[in-house]
């Protein structure tokens, strides 16, 4: 992020009430978004004022009303008003959320004179952001086309995600509880602006393979994502994509792979383009620490049975019933057909190195940052009143593209005081294996 001069206004809440939260006043419909470059792109004004062509970009912290390279910054707590599209390609002007009084930077957010997002052969300009301080004390749900050519894409507005995190894994939605990490205070033109966690972590496994006959480094590749709706292609670091050669011997040497580069609201980063066929989201886990690919293994494990003689046991000693059996966050398995574009950028970039830093020593090291093209198969709630994120396939008869793997409770709920914690597990693993369906596993897998 550009380091921005800045004059501050009396009363600015980031001084006084860092943690405040924004009252609610959404729209039940949705709300039709533009993404031809990869981001998220809509309206949004102070009412009844100009309607600026705005980035909704999860992974920023500030929202940013754009006043030009020779504006006077300030901070405010104006009314900001979001607009969607008519129609697909339409301006927009239909007002869809009112968010009361959230605090809003004024200034340039970008080092040229006009700020763009996208690619070079495709840039979006775009005059204001809308961060996650804006949207506090909302749920916001993204629902990406896998087609954008031919579908809308649609975000939604919403108070919160009813339902506890039980009610919402026997619904069979993948729960991954408190993945807002991050905060601080940011140096703004030598002034300090403390910002709530609202980085969105994401635990990946890529190219994860849970066959039990082989051993645990031969599982997949553990990565930490965090999640940006302000590009299209994911970012990888080149670390993590030398790991992902070790496992995956016919991925290509970086050096022979084409030039690309992508334009963040910060600026262009430069990389080299290639794929990567399948990932596994997968939640963390305080109860019971594993790195994303254990997770997505003991999730195929613990479905089936309780650990037995001869099994590679991913429980631990204090979990219940001696280390048999075990709880396991949820995990979203996601397979297209095209994989998913990825861009190898340099390990020292400043924009993961910034994350790094930010995120220490709460979370491992950031490998990359996730972009909506990895989430167009998915269905994603980031519901900060109830610090969680919660996804569904969009196409659930499509399992082969998308399967989510609800979580398994480390105490699954009994169903009278007269149920035996046998009676409990075997109930709990058939609600959760209904979700899974009959998914037709890899040779060697464990079945489900």
């Amino acid at each position: 992020m550009k380091l921005w001069p800045l004059a501050l206004l009396t009363g600015c809440s980031y001084f006084t009430d860092s943690f405040a939260v924004d009252r609610f006043s959404g729209d039940p419909f949705p709300t039709t978004v533009e993404t031809s470059s990869g981001a998220l792109v809509l309206g949004m004004g102070i009412p009844d004022k100009t309607i600026h062509t705005a980035v909704l970009d999860v992974m920023s912290p500030f929202t940013v009303i754009d006043v030009g390279t020779n504006g006077i910054e300030l901070i405010g707590q104006p009314d900001i008003e979001l607009y969607g599209e008519r129609a697909i390609g339409a301006p927009f002007d239909l007002p869809r959320a009112r968010i009361y009084q959230p605090d809003v930077l004024s200034l340039h957010p970008c080092d040229t004179d006009a700020c763009v997002v996208g690619t070079p052969a495709a840039p979006r300009e775009f005059d204001a952001i809308v961060g996650m301080n804006a949207l506090a004390g909302d749920a916001l749900r993204l629902h990406l086309a896998t087609d954008p050519s031919t579908t809308a894409d649609l975000i939604y507005m919403l108070p919160s995600i009813a339902g506890s995190e039980p009610s919402r894994t026997y619904s069979c939605d993948g729960v991954f509880p408190a993945p807002y990490r991050g905060g601080g205070q940011a140096i703004i033109g030598g002034t300090e602006v403390p910002f709530n966690p609202s980085r969105v972590t994401i635990d990946v496994c890529l190219a994860p393979d849970p066959d039990p006959a082989i051993s645990q480094s031969q599982r997949g590749v553990d990565a930490l994502f965090v999640a940006s709706t302000a590009i299209g292609i994911s970012l990888l670091d080149r670390s993590a994509y030398a790991r992902y050669r070790l496992l995956v011997t016919t991925a290509p040497d970086p050096d022979t792979l084409p030039d690309d580069s992508v334009l963040l609201p910060s600026g262009p980063i430069t990389g080299k383009r290639t794929n990567i066929a399948t990932l596994d989201f997968t939640g963390q886990s305080t109860s019971n620490p594993r790195s994303p690919c254990r997770q997505a293994y003991a999730s195929r494990l613990m479905i089936e049975h309780n650990c037995r003689l001869g099994d590679d046991c991913p429980c631990i000693t204090t979990d219940r019933d001696n280390g048999t059996y075990c709880g396991v966050p949820a995990i979203v398995e996601l397979a297209p057909p095209a994989g998913f574009d990825v861009l190898i950028i340099d390990d020292n970039d400043p924009t993961l190195q910034a994350l790094r830093t930010e995120l220490r020593p709460d979370q491992p090291e950031v490998d990359g940052i996730l972009g909506t093209s990895a989430l167009r198969y998915v269905e994603v709630d980031l519901d900060q009143p109830n610090n969680r994120m919660l996804m569904r396939c969009q196409n659930v008869a499509d399992k082969s593209t998308c399967a989510v793997r609800p979580e398994i409770l480390n105490e699954p709920p009994k169903k009278s005081f007269l149920s035996s914690d046998a009676q409990s597990e075997a109930d709990h693993r058939k609600q959760i294996a209904g979700c899974i369906g009959p998914i037709t596993p890899p040779p060697g897998t464990i079945n489900h």
